[in-house]
Formats: C-alpha cells, sequence, structure tokens
C-alpha cells in the first residue's frame, strides 16, 4: 500500500501560477469526445464533451455507476480514453506527456487515507514540496501557506492517527495546495463527515475557489451543500451528459432530476410540493434553508 501510495505522489502537482483573468477565462480542461470503456462491452463515458474555465466551481453528480468517478480518473490522467482526447492547460493529456500536465492538478481522493502516509500532519503536507526538489526556505513558506488555509496550524506537529475524519480530510487537501495547483479536483470531499464538519468543508472550497483563485471540480451526491460553493452542476447518466447547467437551473427542474434519479435538496423539494400542493407553482425554489429564510 505504501508504494502505491508513494507512486501516485510522483503524479501530484507542482507549483503553478493561480491567475483569475478580469475578462476572459481560459479553458484549462476538455474533453472531446472522449470514450472510456472497461473490457470490451462496459462503457463508462460515451461520448464525453466537456469544458471547464478558469476560476469555475464545478460540481459533477450522477447516480452510481453514471461515471463521475471515471471522469475525475480521465481529468487527472489516471485513466487515458479509450477514444477522444483530453486536454489539460491545452496540453493533450498521452501516456507519454501526463506527468508533465499533473503540475497544474490536484486529486483528493474520497479515502483520505489513501494519501497520508507520514507520522505527522507537517512531515505529510511538506511530502510533495520536498518531492518537487524545491528550496527548503520555498518548501517552509508552501507548507505555512497550506496549513493556515486549511487551519492546521494548531495540528502540525500531532500524529496523523490522532486525527479525526475530517481533520484527515483537511491534512490530504492542504499536502495538495502545498504543490501549488491551479485545478483542485475533488471525490466526495464530505463523504463520511458530520454535518458540522461537511459545513466547515463546503466553506472551505469555496474560499479555495473564490478568494485563492483555484478551479474546484466536485464529484458528490450531497445535493442540500453545493449551492454554497458551486456555480454550475454537471449531471451524468450512463457514461453520458444528462445535464450540464446553472446550478438553479438544473437543481429546480425536479422532473429532470427525478429522471436521472438525482435528490434535489430537500428544502427545494419541500417547497417544490407546497407550491404544487398551493398551486404557486410558477414561484421561485430555494435551494438552500438560508434562501428560503429570506423568501418573501
Amino acid at each position: 500500500m505504501i508504494a502505491q501510495k508513494r507512486y501516485f505522489m510522483r503524479w501530484l502537482p507542482e507549483a503553478g501560477k493561480i491567475s483569475m483573468p478580469d475578462t476572459e477565462k481560459n479553458e484549462v480542461l476538455k474533453f472531446d469526445k472522449v470514450r472510456i470503456n472497461y473490457g470490451s462491452s462496459i462503457k463508462a463515458l460515451n461520448n464525453i464533451s466537456l469544458s471547464f474555465l478558469e476560476g469555475e466551481s464545478v460540481v459533477i453528480c450522477g447516480p452510481n455507476g453514471s461515471g463521475k468517478t471515471t471522469l475525475l480518473k480521465a481529468a487527472t490522467g489516471l485513466l487515458l480514453p479509450t477514444e477522444g482526447r483530453v486536454f489539460l492547460a491545452n496540453e493533450e493529456l498521452t501516456k507519454k506527456n501526463r506527468n508533465n500536465a499533473f503540475k497544474k492538478i490536484g486529486f483528493l481522493f474520497q479515502d483520505s487515507e489513501d494519501q497520508l502516509f507520514c507520522p505527522t500532519v507537517r512531515e505529510d503536507v511538506e511530502y510533495g514540496p520536498i518531492n518537487q526538489g524545491l528550496s527548503p526556505e520555498t518548501i517552509n513558506k508552501r507548507v505555512e501557506y497550506a496549513l493556515h488555509v486549511m487551519g492546521l496550524e494548531d495540528l502540525a506537529d500531532r500524529p496523523i492517527h490522532h486525527l479525526s475524519g475530517g481533520q484527515k480530510k483537511r491534512v490530504a487537501l492542504a499536502g495538495i495546495l502545498a504543490m501549488k495547483p491551479s485545478v483542485l479536483v475533488l471525490d466526495e470531499p464530505t463523504n463520511g463527515l458530520d454535518a458540522q464538519t461537511s459545513y466547515d468543508l463546503i466553506k472551505t472550497l469555496k474560499h479555495l475557489n473564490e478568494d485563492h483563485g483555484f478551479t474546484l471540480i466536485v464529484v458528490t451526491h450531497d445535493m442540500n451543500s453545493i449551492s454554497q460553493f458551486a456555480k454550475r452542476i454537471i449531471i451524468l447518466k450512463e457514461g453520458t451528459i444528462f445535464k450540464d447547467g446553472n446550478i438553479r437551473d438544473v437543481l429546480t427542474n425536479i422532473e429532470a432530476l427525478e429522471e436521472a434519479n438525482i435528490e434535489p435538496p430537500i428544502i427545494t423539494r419541500y417547497f417544490y410540493l407546497k407550491n404544487k400542493l398551493s398551486q404557486e407553482e410558477n414561484k421561485t425554489l430555494p435551494l438552500s434553508i438560508e434562501e428560503a429564510i429570506h423568501e418573501p
């Protein structure tokens, strides 16, 4: 297991400039007619064409087996297309060059245990920058930055095995931030966390996107919190794009969500049924409790 973890660490990103253009945003990730098959008959992704822009915050969702994790692995080069092409920072991901392309992307696994293998928090966060060959001064700055952003300064010397699940998730993310990618790809980041820890992590993701300029691509089943940090949502169904649009437009289309076997936010479902019973179906549906409170 340790060998496998260290093998993946070679693919984690180096320092990359993070910029948020005031005008036209650059395309940081592109899928061009991508197909990925498992074996001869299972099509995990079928003719996927997508673009992600610099500074976007995007949620990808869908029922089990819809292709979400496969899409993330293709985005990070862990899987190469059976057909079609994937471009990261305008460079096609191929078997020969994907190590170089990974310099601008970081991947947070669903199980943070798969990315933590050093004795203490600080050692784990500094592992990536050390292996990039950076100077001690730069490494220290990177580590302090990541610990601060993730709220881990007081835990820097704590053994990893003494941490809670939420703390381990933050350490894994800090280890990625210390290498300064511009794109963060996260697989079910709130999975297994309690409500308060999930809420705190969602606030951190929003902060990373809006205040630090990271592009976020997040796979999640948690529809109740995504409107707090994401502006765009992509729904996959049977390996194809079922919906791709503004998060409000998609999450308030209850009939379409039902067709894709996606549960809308609980509060949205409640007001949808309430409005239907009171024959006020044209009223705007809230996406969160905060919106519902301020709804006239």
